[in-house]
C-alpha cells in the first residue's frame, strides 16, 4: 500500500513542477491595466477600440456581437478558433504571429507569468 501512495504522491509533485502554480488574478489585473486603454471586463462597456474581454474564456473567437472585428479574427473563429487559456497564451505572446493581419497593437506580452496571470484574471471574469 504505502508504493501506490508514494508513487501517486511523486507523481502530484511531477505534475506541479511541470505545469506550474496556478497565475495570480490579483496581480493579473495589475499587469491587465496595459489593456485598459482598448478593452474592459465590465459588463456592457463596449464603446472602448477592443472588445469587451468579459466572458472571453470559451468564447468563439471574433464572435461577441457588442464589436467589428478584423477580417482575420472573424476567419479564425469561422476556422473554429475557441479562447482557451492556451489560446489566449499564444495570441497575448505574439498576436500578430498567431493570427496573422490583426488588428491589435499590443505586441505582446513577452514574460509568461504576466500572461498566465492576465489569463487567470480574465477567467475569474468569466460568467
Amino acid at each position: 500500500m504505502r508504493a501506490p501512495a508514494a508513487a501517486l504522491v511523486a507523481a502530484a509533485a511531477l505534475l506541479a513542477v511541470v505545469f506550474g502554480a496556478r497565475a495570480d488574478p490579483v496581480r493579473g489585473e495589475r499587469v491587465f491595466q496595459r489593456c485598459f486603454a482598448c478593452h474592459s471586463v465590465a459588463a456592457g462597456e463596449d464603446k472602448l477600440p477592443g472588445p469587451n474581454l468579459r466572458g472571453v474564456i470559451g468564447r468563439r473567437a471574433g464572435t461577441l456581437a457588442a464589436f467589428r472585428f478584423s477580417p482575420a479574427l472573424v476567419a479564425a473563429g469561422a476556422r473554429g478558433l475557441v479562447w482557451t487559456r492556451e489560446t489566449l497564451d499564444a495570441y497575448l505572446a505574439d498576436p500578430s504571429l498567431f493570427i496573422p493581419g490583426t488588428e491589435m497593437g499590443l505586441p505582446g506580452l513577452r514574460e509568461s507569468d504576466d500572461r498566465r496571470d492576465v489569463i487567470d484574471f480574465l477567467e475569474r471574469r468569466t460568467p
